[in-house]
């Protein structure tokens, strides 16, 4: 029989748990071949899909400086807010120390204060003075000109401070910076910076959001309002047609790619255990006891019956 015999027989060899009494030798030879890797094991209403993480995301700083520290691995689950990478905080550090003894000095406010209030007692003295004809116009308003000039120092001092508290602030939040967090829960890709590198050269690592996950059916145009119309969704998942596993529908693409006639239709995925990159078939099913098209029930002895 040669090289087509050894892969019949190999193909009845896998698929005796997924073959009844009941199986036609047409659909037999679809499997065989199926398992054999000649074709795709489709049946209508079966559409392939994908699945992928439900979102990629790309950590990145707001401040630029240099990892000091790379606290995860690739792999690595994180919840949210967990830390990702510690920047040298040296300078900041530095900055902040600065700004909090700009901000805490308030002796040329209160030297200004003084000066002010001393001012202030002067041109009394004086007005009444000026009163009694005791002194010259021009000497109660040089007296005046100096009080005003003192109280504008005053005001002038008290905006420095408020702008040293501003500066403060900001440092601090720079300070806050340097340690980066997981802004989402997900798992650490292989796109992480190493010690020593520059934020600037790109994303600091990247997050994949895998729970839940997203599904891909590329759905032919003339079958999508029945597919989306069903009550429910299944995919087997890495030919694994004994346990289809559920998915819930989230939306359809607007627009339909020409070159293969498909709609993207995405749904999401709550299955640990599922690698984004499986393979997967989709069926919409009319009910909620329905089975997959090519998965069905099994009898006592584990064999699945076909639909």
């Amino acid at each position: 029989m040669g090289g087509c015999g050894l892969i019949l027989a190999v193909a009845v060899a896998v698929l005796p748990a997924a073959v009844s009494a009941q199986t036609s030798p047409e659909d037999f030879a679809l499997r065989a071949r199926s398992v054999a890797g000649a074709i795709p094991l489709l049946r209508p209403g079966q559409f392939n899909c994908t699945i992928k993480p439900l979102r990629v995301v790309e950590v990145t700083s707001a401040i630029t400086g240099v990892a000091a520290r790379v606290l995860v691995r690739p792999g690595q689950q994180v919840a949210a807010g967990d830390p990702l990478v510690e920047l040298d905080a040296a300078m900041a550090r530095a900055e902040l120390a600065l700004g909090e003894a700009r901000a805490s000095d308030d002796s040329a406010l209160r030297a200004s204060i003084l000066r002010r209030d001393g001012l202030a007692r002067k041109e009394e003295r004086l007005a009444r003075g000026l009163a009694r004809g005791a002194v010259s116009p021009a000497d109660h308003d040089d007296a005046a000109l100096e009080l005003a000039l003192a109280a504008a120092d005053v005001e002038r001092q008290k905006a420095a401070l408020e702008m040293a508290a501003l500066d403060l602030a900001k440092t601090r939040i720079a300070v806050e910076n340097t340690l980066i967090a997981a802004p989402v829960a997900g798992m650490i890709g292989e796109d992480l910076i190493d010690p020593g590198e520059g934020t600037s050269a790109g994303p600091l690592a990247t997050i994949y959001v895998n729970q839940p996950l997203r599904v891909e059916a590329f759905v032919p145009s003339s079958a999508l309002p029945d597919f989306v119309a069903a009550a429910r969704h299944d995919i087997v998942v890495n030919d694994d047609v004994v346990h289809p596993l559920p998915v819930r529908f989230d939306y359809a693409a607007q627009l339909a790619d020409l070159a293969s006639g498909t709609i993207s239709v995405f749904f999401t995925l709550d299955a640990p255990e599922v690698l984004p990159g499986s393979k997967c078939l989709i069926a919409g099913l009319p009910e909620a006891g329905s089975a997959l098209p090519g998965s069905g029930p099994q009898n006592d002895e584990g064999t699945r019956y076909d639909n």
